[in-house]
């Protein structure tokens, strides 16, 4: 395959909270920016530098994440290094990407990192020539692939909506645990079901007995919380179960409330 096959088209992607306030021209500014840089690659994850400057008691530098995979990818905690144009390590911190969201194949993501200046050698910084790299020491991720058991038949119907979440879900390394919300929705009598998926990648049987849930809107109010008792509830090893929880509620569903943009919040 030629080098030109292997370049990736990228696109401006944006938090769905970001995207609600940056205006147009915000928007134009940044795709020039993306328009400058030089190609990825496919099956590459890019990080490129717009500038580094001195912001006082930080160092600022604005950059773009590009996903050149096949599959959307996301960060969670992420060690990145501050190089000068000598390849001099000018500030080395372990960021937490979490917030930054899920990019889709070919986003270009823009992000802004703030690196201490106690964490900066500020005799090698230099605003003109700095550059924002991964750090070389960071190890291949090995992720977790997952199959339902003891599916519900009560969702058989809508089986291939789940083995469609289960396989765009956030990839979660082998040994972690995870839970993912698979839908929210207001029933006639006012109660508030929440299906969850939980994922174990961990080399042995998990038993969870208690659950603490959150529910919060689109501004981070809270809606409803409380701590589920869970009976049996045990998923096995490379497996996923869906767990549902039921909340009695006043909501009204003729309402007309969109909780399309609720979350749920383990805490």
């Amino acid at each position: 395959m030629s080098q030109e096959k292997q370049k990736v088209e990228v696109e401006l992607s944006l938090t769905e909270r970001f995207d609600a306030v940056v205006s147009d021209v915000q928007k134009d500014i940044m795709n020039e920016e993306i328009s400058g840089l030089e190609p990825i690659k496919k099956n590459d994850i890019n990080i490129s530098t717009i500038y580094t400057f001195d912001y006082g008691d930080e160092i600022e530098a604005k950059v773009y994440f590009r996903n050149g995979f096949t599959k959307k990818v996301n960060f969670e905690y992420v060690p990145l290094i501050m190089v000068n144009s000598k390849g001099d390590i000018v500030a080395s911190k372990m960021f937490d990407l979490r917030e930054m969201g899920d990019i889709p194949t070919g986003g270009a993501r823009p992000w802004k990192l703030y690196f201490e200046k106690s964490c900066v050698d500020i005799e090698k910084f230099s605003p003109e020539d700095c550059k924002i790299l991964f750090n070389k020491n960071i190890k291949a991720v090995n992720y977790a692939k997952f199959e339902f058991e003891d599916f519900p038949e009560e969702f058989n119907n809508f089986r291939s909506e789940f083995e469609r979440f289960l396989e765009n879900a956030p990839n979660i390394e082998k040994g972690q645990f995870s839970v993912s919300t698979f839908s929210i929705v207001v029933q006639q009598n006012g109660n508030l079901v929440i299906t969850l998926v939980a994922r174990n990648s961990v080399e042995k049987t998990v038993k969870i007995e208690e659950m603490p849930i959150t529910v919060k809107d689109e501004n981070d109010n809270v809606i409803v919380n409380g701590k589920f008792q869970l009976k049996d509830f045990t998923v096995s090893p490379m497996k996923a179960k869906v767990c549902v929880l039921v909340f009695n509620t006043d909501l009204n569903a003729e309402s007309g409330v969109d909780t399309s943009k609720w979350k749920v919040v383990f805490q």
